[in-house]
């Protein structure tokens, strides 16, 4: 049985972005990160933890000590480990090395992109449909409606979409208007040098299975430290300079029924603080229920909180 028929049968499945699903499957997709990424929890990789353990076992030192023994030599060891690894300061840089569990979370909390697209999905989820609509009108056309399901990169969408040849962050999808945007997040670095041409890639197979509708708009909005600097045009032609480069590697990129979709798809970014904004804006502006200007100023205070908000990188 393979992997995905596995976790469908354990988790279930989707089988349209229209789909909704429930604003707590973002804490099971945290849960889920955290087990796939052990480093975070640990410090070091599981295989350097491992076999670290195992050269603290086996030192000569130890030669001829019983198992009590052993395990206590190991746990002064690891002690020593985490106290000459743990911050004592908020944002200081030092993220790497065996850990206690305030700094793993210290690290998470203020240092993760993939934390914070963690938070990103929950806070999505549970937006309006009203602060939606809003919001994705300053970057492409379509009538409002109110009918926007959002999808986190998590095993539900993995597992049912069965795409194995990129990952996401965060999608959202308005079944009604027939828009979908992916919502790609960025601490302070920048797209990936292929991310445009891979975004196409998932549009391509979205459409193949059925996830979406046949003319679906399509928005890929980069959110991050800073504003893209160039247009779409720009950026596609250098993606595809690399790829040519290099025709073996990205010979999937260069399909002609991929550039199809590259001249349909809008691109368009905005910065975390102009979000910030924008939601400030959302609030003095519309008559919002106490749930969402929570949600909204909670949000604003964990993004502020950030590593790269308060120290410019």
């Amino acid at each position: 049985m393979k992997a995905a028929e596995k976790y469908r049968r354990v988790f279930g499945s989707m089988s349209h972005l229209k789909e909704q699903l429930s604003w707590t499957s973002g804490l099971s997709n945290m849960v889920e990160f955290l087990a796939w990424e052990p480093q975070r929890i640990l410090g070091v990789s599981k295989k350097q933890y491992v076999r670290q353990i195992i050269e603290w076992a086996t030192h000569p030192e130890l030669a001829g000590k019983n198992v009590e023994e052993i395990e206590q030599s190991i746990i002064k060891k690891l002690n020593q480990k985490m106290t000459e690894s743990e911050q004592l300061e908020t944002y200081s840089m030092q993220t790497m090395g065996i850990c206690n569990v305030r700094e793993a979370v210290r690290r998470v909390k203020f240092f993760s992109e993939d934390y914070l697209n963690k938070e990103f999905d929950i806070f999505l989820s549970l937006c309006s449909d009203v602060y939606l609509d809003l919001f994705y009108q300053q970057f492409i056309s379509f009538e409002p409606n109110r009918s926007w399901s959002t999808h986190g990169n998590s095993g539900m969408f993995e597992n049912s979409t069965e795409l194995k040849a990129m990952y996401m962050d965060n999608l959202a999808y308005n079944h009604q208007a027939n828009v979908l945007v992916a919502n790609e997040l960025k601490l302070a670095g920048r797209k990936n040098p292929d991310q445009i041409l891979k975004y196409c890639l998932m549009y391509e197979h979205l459409l193949e299975k059925g996830f979406i509708e046949q003319g679906t708009k399509f928005l890929l909005l980069f959110i991050g430290g800073d504003a893209l600097k160039q247009n779409k045009q720009t950026l596609v032609d250098r993606e595809l300079a690399l790829c040519h480069k290099r025709p073996r590697k990205y010979q999937h990129l260069l399909r002609t029924e991929l550039l199809e979709i590259v001249e349909h798809l809008e691109v368009a970014s905005i910065t975390w603080s102009d979000l910030i904004e924008f939601n400030n804006r959302y609030l003095a502006e519309n008559d919002t229920c106490q749930v969402e200007q929570k949600l909204l100023q909670g949000f604003h205070q964990s993004l502020e909180s950030k590593s790269f908000m308060q120290l410019a990188v």
